[in-house]
């Protein structure tokens, strides 16, 4: 068993409900692995825009700025 923190059970069921059926176990593990390097480094590069804001809790504007600088999509919630 591996220390990942994104269980490939939890893979598995994600790829079932956008329609992707009999993933095996490795692959799974694969993507598990693969889930958490992409989650450490966002996290990195918030905790570095949290220390340039001087602050010492890190906010959700901290990690949706990480994620513009990955070109990641940033879904905003509205109030």
């Amino acid at each position: 068993m591996s220390n990942c923190i994104v269980p490939k059970e939890s893979l598995k069921i994600i790829a079932e409900t956008v329609g992707i059926s009999n993933i095996s176990d490795e692959l799974a593990q694969e993507l598990a692995s693969d889930v958490e390097y992409r989650i450490r480094e966002v996290a990195y590069e918030a905790i570095k825009f949290m220390h340039h804001s001087k602050h010492t809790k890190m906010t959700t504007e901290d990690v949706n700025n990480a994620l513009r600088l990955r070109n990641i999509e940033v879904s905003e919630m509205k109030n």
